[in-house]
């Protein structure tokens, strides 16, 4: 047997990235295999986070935001929104100063290239083995359970704060979507 749904369906893209963001977290969190790939993703899912929450929210805010945002790069939305909502920022602070590095995360892994890096570090050697231990790219070691988990929660706070400022009520993350369907 077969039937037909037919109506609308809502899909808020930046709740379904704020979960997924969380969940890569708790994969890293509960186990080394693939924690490096897990970390990344949550880092990455972050950002994509934001980005379509100022979609959602510029969506909400002026009728010719489809025009404005693609003229518009991902930092310049956010001071935008900001002036706008009467919001005062200051990128030297936690969590705005996370807004930068989530980006720059971002673009560094959307636009992956092959990089030589010169690398001067301290680091800790074992006396019997001096010649274990890891060094890499800057995002390789931006890639840790503590970045990602500051990244996650300053994400989520500005996203709060614009919601709130924006005059949205209740948590923004409470929902990903609804439909009217019938069959």
């Amino acid at each position: 047997m077969k039937a037909v749904v037919r109506g609308q369906f809502e899909t808020i893209a930046f709740a379904y990235m704020n979960i997924g963001a969380t969940h890569m977290l708790e994969l890293a969190e509960s186990s080394d295999d693939g924690q490096l790939y897990n970390l990344i993703s949550s880092i990455t899912f972050s950002a994509f986070t934001l980005e379509a929450y100022f979609n959602h929210l510029g969506s909400h805010l002026h009728g010719d935001w489809l025009e404005k945002e693609r003229k518009l790069p991902k930092l310049k939305k956010y001071k935008y929104f900001c002036k706008d909502l009467k919001i005062d920022i200051d990128f030297n602070k936690r969590p705005y100063s996370t807004i930068t590095k989530i980006f720059s995360f971002r673009d560094t892994m959307a636009h992956g290239k092959t990089t030589s890096d010169e690398i001067n570090k301290e680091i800790a050697i074992e006396i019997g083995n001096p010649t274990n231990f890891s060094v890499g790219a800057p995002w390789l070691d931006f890639s840790t359970i503590e970045n990602a988990k500051m990244i996650l929660n300053d994400m989520q706070q500005v996203i709060k704060e614009l919601h709130s400022a924006a005059g949205f009520e209740g948590d923004p993350f409470s929902s990903s979507g609804s439909g009217l369907l019938a069959m």
